[in-house]
């Protein structure tokens, strides 16, 4: 069933793709494609699975790299103030080290001081719709939300045992985007997609400074925070990781169909 899932999500992205570069379809419509990459490093990872698993950190227990991370988002803005789009984020963790304890991980016990590898992913697709109820030439803030699907889970493996607990996951969000324009070329933006329950969150922060290379080619450098988790009977992870990005997005010339 999963595969099935997986294939459909993986389907799901070349359909937004088509659409989103066939926006001709669609009066006012202006596409873009955003390219986003850099470098991240883990503030917390915290983990257990299982009832009575045992409760590690992947960023104390083990050695934490910088690892670097792709973001691909496409879309298109209808009529000034109608923005649609869909990103695909993926994010893989690998780290190994020796630990000094046993950890009980998916009915599993893998002994301590045995070198052991562990790989964290949480791979992400959002569907996002945000309306502009603020659009001034030099400032504009809109509100909408999120469709999220997440592929995410963590591996244990040492020379004598595997255990992988990868799951797929769906969260509706809230959507903020401001952009204020500071001077002809140059400008601030923010991003930010979240939402807080009981048992869990999740939440996903980007500001960044903004420079216009065209009218159609703009740049940015920033600070991302993706934080958030959830607190289950059979699992617990909470995570808190930091990004340092540079992105380009490119915006196709507007096409008007209107009569």
């Amino acid at each position: 069933m999963h595969h099935l899932i997986a294939k459909l999500v993986f389907q799901s992205k070349y359909w937004i793709l088509f659409i989103c570069l066939h926006s001709n379809l669609y009066a006012n419509a202006q596409t873009f494609i955003h390219i986003e990459s850099g470098a991240f490093f883990t503030g917390m990872n915290d983990i257990r699975n299982g009832n009575n698993g045992t409760l590690f950190s992947l960023k104390n227990d083990f050695q934490t790299p910088v690892s670097p991370f792709f973001r691909l988002r496409v879309g298109y803005l209808s009529n000034g103030k109608d923005y649609f789009s869909f990103l695909y984020a993926p994010l893989k963790i690998l780290e190994t080290g020796t630990i000094e304890k046993d950890i009980l991980f998916d009915g599993k016990t893998f002994e301590a001081n045995i070198p052991i590898e562990a790989v964290y992913k949480f791979n992400s697709y959002r569907f996002t719709y945000n309306r502009r109820i603020i659009n001034k030439d030099n400032f504009k803030l809109g509100i909408g939300l999120s469709a999220k699907i997440r592929d995410a889970g963590v591996s244990l493996k040492n020379s004598a045992l595997l255990s992988e607990n990868f799951t797929i996951g769906f969260a509706p969000l809230i959507n903020l985007i401001a952009n204020w324009d500071i001077a002809q070329k140059m400008g601030v933006d923010f991003f930010g997609e979240g939402l807080a329950a009981s048992k869990g969150r999740a939440i996903d922060l980007s500001l960044s400074g903004r420079y216009s290379f065209s009218k159609n080619l703009q740049g940015n450098i920033g600070y991302r925070l993706l934080e958030g988790g959830a607190n289950g009977t059979n699992g617990y992870n909470f995570i808190e990781l930091h990004f340092i990005f540079a992105s380009l997005n490119y915006s196709f010339n507007k096409i008007d169909k209107t009569p």
